[in-house]
């Protein structure tokens, strides 16, 4: 196929990624940031012809931009797109461009002399254990889509699954023999985690007796058998969030997934372990909980350090 529109070129990513694997979020992500892109250079652009300073000069409109600013359906913010953001989009386009040069489809890459913005670092948001208790009494636990919904609290706060992979766990993922739960993970990695005593007793009850009877294999169903999406499930913890009286925290899915990381290691796991269980191909992101850990350290010693029940005059 001969291709010299950026336009054309993200229609072969698209199949390119899908042929190998790639996560569909992945796909949607790169694709949508180029064609921004594409659209922010007026359209009808030669891959050839773009630029390092091309980017460079997105980068600094997006900088300027509001939020929302694009959406057809969303009023813009007076607020301006967040480092975070505008770094997800240069690294969607610069990955894109990486993946032009692997396939030779232009011979240098521009944007590898291109940094993304820096972004300050984010704070990990965790809830309490006392936060957690209260999120789970307001769930309304004799009701079937409640005790669903308290499974699924359960076993992402026991386990660290992303909300993604546990809405995509079948019934045969999990192994109620030896405790163990097949996980299909970014970039169709696969890797197992276990069930503590806790969740195990959560997922076997309600698997056995609370899960609709229906002809899905899907784990987390509605009565009709639909697979649960992310979007209905972080709807329903707003309400649950709301209903437990929870304030000045964030209480979402990927915050449990947060919140089990750190307590993971406040109750002395290694670092090594934690990566495995939560499937990141780097330790940087689990440094990252490890630090919010040792934190706790550094307050502790300083708390309870012997020096402190000296009664010397110093």
């Amino acid at each position: 196929m001969e291709a010299n529109n950026l336009d054309d070129f993200v229609l072969i990513y698209e199949k390119f990624a899908a042929s190998e694997n790639k996560s569909k979020r992945t796909i949607e992500a790169t694709a949508a940031a180029v064609r921004q892109f594409h659209r922010f250079l007026g359209g009808s652009v030669d891959v050839h012809q773009v630029q390092a300073e091309d980017l460079r000069e997105y980068i600094r409109a997006l900088q300027e931009r509001p939020v929302w600013s694009n959406h057809p359906a969303i009023k813009p913010k007076d607020t301006r797109l967040s480092p975070h953001s505008i770094a997800s989009y240069i690294r969607s386009i610069r990955a894109f461009w990486s993946w032009l040069k692997r396939e030779d489809f232009i011979d240098e890459n521009p944007m590898e002399r291109v940094k993304p913005p820096k972004a300050p670092r984010k704070i990990v948001a965790t809830l309490t254990g006392e936060q957690i208790s209260r999120l789970l009494e307001a769930i309304p636990n004799k009701e079937i889509k409640g005790y669903r919904d308290r499974a699924i609290v359960v076993t992402l706060y026991g386990t660290g699954l992303r909300i993604t992979e546990l809405l995509g766990l079948r019934l045969g993922d999990l192994n109620f023999d030896s405790g163990q739960i097949r996980v299909m993970g970014k970039g169709s990695k696969e890797r197992t985690v276990f069930m503590s005593p806790t969740v195990f007793k959560v997922l076997m009850k309600y698997v056995r007796r609370r899960r609709p009877e229906v002809t899905t294999d899907y784990v987390f169903v509605h009565s009709n058998g639909r697979p649960l999406t992310r979007f209905y499930f972080a709807h329903r913890m707003q309400t649950y969030r709301e209903k437990a009286g929870i304030s000045g925290s964030k209480c979402s899915p990927h915050v449990l997934r947060h919140t089990f990381a750190v307590q993971y290691l406040r109750n002395g796991a290694d670092t090594f372990s934690l990566q495995r269980i939560l499937g990141h191909s780097t330790l940087e992101m689990t440094r990252h909980y490890a630090e919010i850990s040792d934190s706790d350290v550094e307050k502790n010693q300083k708390t309870f350090s012997p020096a402190e029940n000296l009664t010397l005059r110093l």
